[in-house]
């Protein structure tokens, strides 16, 4: 920690823009002033020593920078603990040393040793970052390649320099070329027949008769669950009202707009009703002109 009145810098970190948050993110500590990144390569390679990084003031100062953040602070808190533990770590291991007795057996649930992890990483990020850097030296050797300068074309149209002289382009080649644009296809010609659709009452009815004969009792709306064609929806209602005239079904709505229930009528109620027995054998008049 920074002992006050002892004239060192207290440690400042400030965010700055970049994909990675510990290269974007610069500490300025006593004995270090530079990214995030940086101090971890620094101590990996050890050339900063662990016991000089103040952690208790470099977390005060991190705390203060997050809370200036105005967007999101997920990626940047994220990053500072995996790498604070680490430090942490690090740092208690070199203030802390084990003494290791001779024939110990190390433990079997230690864990990964943090310093390898971090040297790997570390190995890792260098690998690539100097990919990164080699690729954008070859493009920049090679950038004078695949474009002509401004300066060099403004030189070349003072020099006076002309395309060289030819015949004149025909203008029939425009106007073949605006024809050509102005065509429009023709429509595609319509199939050579159009099949009709026909949905019959005698169909639906035979659909609820099929119904009723599994069950007591039916709800026509659950026996068009999934119907989508309003015109089957409508011909359906109709031959469910069809067939109650016919005195073959009752059907019951206890209240508006709900569950339509039907069953079929019993043997008193058809001969109350002077039915047929054969009821069912007629066949159902498709015009409607009953209903009028």
């Amino acid at each position: 920690m920074v002992v006050p009145g002892s004239g060192a810098t207290p440690p400042t970190v400030a965010f700055g823009e970049g994909r990675r948050p510990e290269a974007a993110t610069h500490v300025t500590l006593p004995a270090f002033d530079g990214p995030l990144a940086l101090l971890l390569a620094l101590i990996e390679a050890r050339q900063l020593d662990v016991l000089t990084v103040p952690l208790g003031s470099l977390a005060g100062a991190y705390l203060e920078a997050l809370a200036a953040l105005e967007d999101d602070r997920m990626g940047n808190v994220s990053t500072f603990v995996a790498i604070a533990s680490q430090l942490i770590l690090i740092k208690s291991r070199a203030m802390l040393p084990r003494r290791v007795a001779e024939g110990a057996v190390a433990l079997a649930d230690e864990g990964p040793d943090p310093e390898a992890e971090l040297r790997a990483r570390l190995i890792l990020y260098r690998a690539f970052r100097d990919a990164g850097g080699r690729l954008l030296d070859e493009a920049h050797a090679r950038v004078g390649l695949f474009h002509r300068e401004a300066t060099t074309a403004r030189t070349a149209g003072l020099a006076g320099a002309r395309p060289p002289a030819a015949a004149p382009l025909s203008t029939q080649v425009l106007l073949d070329a605006l024809d050509g644009l102005a065509r429009v296809a023709p429509p595609p010609p319509p199939p050579p027949e159009t099949i009709r659709r026909t949905v019959l009452l005698t169909d639906r009815a035979q659909l609820i008769r099929r119904a009723l004969r599994g069950a007591d009792v039916i709800v026509l709306q659950d026996l068009l669950a999934g119907v989508r064609d309003r015109v089957v929806v409508a011909v359906t209602f109709l031959a469910m009202l069809e067939l109650m005239k016919r005195r073959e079904i009752v059907v019951e709505q206890a209240e508006p707009f709900g569950p339509i229930r039907a069953r079929n009528t019993t043997g008193a109620e058809r001969a109350a009703a002077g039915v047929a027995a054969d009821v069912e054998a007629a066949p159902i008049d498709e015009s409607l002109a009953d209903f009028a």
